[in-house]
């Protein structure tokens, strides 16, 4: 007698509309440069990085061109309380991987919501 399989529950659908929203952001020297990658989370659950290289050695420049990179993506709604952090190969103590720079913090918050409101100014 032949064995009946379970019917299958249907996968659950990606969710196209899905929002994120900035959780960290890593800083590190690329040469002359900053590479800036940005931790997203979204509703529920998921976790991706953006990752841009700033065409400048300036890391308050460099935050202010990743939040406006990130925002002008359409689907990052906040980064509210986003942590801003050297990557571990630029720290040179333990205790350096525990500092947030508060100062870059305030960068990337100001610059990100600027440019989300300009994004929503023209969606509109």
């Amino acid at each position: 007698m032949a064995r009946r399989r379970a019917p299958r529950a249907a996968p659950e659908p990606i969710r196209a509309t899905s929002m994120w929203r900035v959780d960290q952001v890593f800083l590190s020297r690329r040469g002359v440069r900053v590479e800036v990658i940005c931790s997203l989370v979204n509703d529920r659950g998921g976790l991706r990085n953006l990752s841009v290289v700033a065409p400048t050695d300036d890391p308050h420049e460099a935050v202010r061109h990743a939040a406006r990179f990130v925002a002008g993506k359409g689907n990052v709604s906040s980064a509210r309380q986003a942590r801003v952090r050297w990557a571990r190969e630029q720290t040179t103590t333990l205790q350096d991987e525990l500092i947030r720079d508060e100062a870059l913090e305030d960068e990337f918050q100001d610059a990100f919501e600027d440019t989300l409101a300009e994004v929503r100014d023209r969606m509109r």
